[in-house]
């Protein structure tokens, strides 16, 4: 997971309303249409299950310690999307021991490796990494209409990009893998519907649309955009440069928690393991 800083969020939950706007504009779905698409379920039915889930957000102190306004952060999009969510006072085991106490089914907790929401009753983990690759799959196949048949070039073979490359393909995607790293990129070398090129450029010039999931700035410039160009940017910091997002930013959907978050939501709401 990459480790957020406070100037990353600090805007998010003020913005919800403005962002799930934007994204109906962009794919037809809000941010729980999104999410329940990832995890092929009706958003009706997962509305449905959140009263069956009170979530409690732990903050963790391990690592580098707790991101300013990360809890409060996390704790604005659930409640966005109608769950019941609460912040415990204490920290690490205490707060462990603290939402329990006050109900709840399910928690929340992240340190500088693992963000995870955990089904406290049956044990389920649904991972921020792995769900966030899914949820902007989704969005980019909404987006696009379908992405059956049709070629996206995945930038950064991470966690992100793994939960991306198995959704992609999942919907009739072909896959052109690139990481500047030969070690993650083995886990995909058996993968059906991905091949692994040598190159950013070689992924982007043989694809229909794209998926930057790398920790790099300025891997997509505005001469990577032609006519149909799509784009998926979960990557922080953002990899499309600046001048690409101002000639081409209605085609590039990126956000730094939201989609990521709404689909460990609905992985918890569905009862359906990320991995």
């Amino acid at each position: 997971m990459t480790r957020l800083a406070e100037q990353d969020i600090c805007y998010i939950v003020e913005r919800l309303e403005r962002y799930d706007k934007i994204l109906r504009d962009k794919t037809g779905g809000g941010l729980m249409d999104i999410a329940a698409f990832a995890v092929d379920a009706a958003a009706a039915d997962l509305r449905a299950a959140k009263a069956k889930q009170k979530i409690g957000i732990v903050p963790v102190t391990a690592g580098q310690g707790i991101i300013g306004g990360f809890s409060d952060t996390v704790r604005g999009i659930l409640a966005f999307l109608g769950a019941q969510v609460f912040v415990t006072k204490a920290t690490d085991v205490a707060g462990l021991a603290e939402a329990t106490a006050n109900g709840a089914t399910a928690v929340f907790i992240a340190d500088d490796q693992t963000c995870s929401l955990i089904d406290l009753r049956t044990g389920q983990v649904a991972d921020n990494s792995l769900s966030t690759g899914k949820g902007f799959a989704a969005a980019l196949a909404m987006q696009a209409g379908s992405l059956q048949g049709k070629s996206v070039g995945l930038l950064g073979a991470g966690p992100v990009g793994y939960g991306a490359a198995q959704a992609l393909t999942a919907r009739g995607a072909h896959v052109y893998v690139y990481d500047c790293q030969a070690e993650p990129l083995r886990k995909f070398s058996s993968m059906d519907g991905v091949a692994v090129v040598d190159s950013a450029a070689a992924a982007l010039a043989q694809s229909d649309y794209y998926f930057e999931a790398t920790t790099a700035s300025a891997t997509i410039q505005v001469n990577d955009f032609c006519a149909t160009t799509l784009v998926a940017a979960p990557g922080v910091p953002l990899g499309v440069t600046a001048e690409a997002m101002k000639c081409y930013g209605s085609r590039v959907i990126s956000d730094t928690l939201e989609i990521g978050v709404a689909t460990m939501l609905a992985v918890l709401l569905k009862g359906k393991q990320t991995t």
